[in-house]
């Protein structure tokens, strides 16, 4: 099991963080069971996900900075964000303090297509949903809010990092 230093030395905070992730891991497991593993959409790479996961994780990223991500040379990089710019899931803007820079971003439809990827939870929720009562529901909503609460705040912090 893992190590939880980050939640504290309070042994109930580290007993119930193992709690959590040992949950999460069979929920995970029991998902995949119920609807299977993520779709991969055909035209898109390997290579070309990660491109789009290093994009969405860091947006403005530089193309030179990305083949440094990448562990690829700068042409190799430069097709690869051409290929992703001709499908349409990332684009390209000029750096204002450098117009020989340009930055990506996702696109919306960039966006979609790491939520699809993505979905698998969501897939077994929309199955599983009529089974949970009302007041299940409600305590999932408060977990949900609680989980979305705490990434909103780590996200803060590491932009101010940044």
């Amino acid at each position: 099991m893992r190590s939880f230093e980050a939640v504290g030395t309070d042994p109930q905070r580290v007993a119930l963080a193992a709690e959590v992730v040992r949950i999460n891991a069979r929920i995970h497991d029991r998902a995949m069971a119920l609807v299977g593993p993520m779709p991969v959409p055909p035209d898109v790479t390997i290579q070309q996900l990660r491109v789009l996961d290093h994009v969405m994780k860091q947006p403005g990223l530089s193309g030179q900075e990305l083949g440094a991500l990448l562990g690829v040379s700068a042409p190799t990089a430069s097709g690869l964000v051409e290929r992703m710019v001709e499908k349409g899931l990332i684009s390209r803007t000029d750096d204002v303090d450098d117009r020989r820079v340009r930055r990506l971003h996702p696109t919306e439809a960039g966006l979609d297509t790491m939520r699809r990827l993505d979905s698998m939870f969501e897939r077994a929720l929309a199955v599983v949903l009529q089974e949970l009562s009302t007041a299940d529901l409600e305590l999932l909503c408060q977990g949900a809010q609680a989980m979305l609460s705490a990434i909103e705040r780590v996200r803060a912090r590491h932009q101010g990092e940044a």
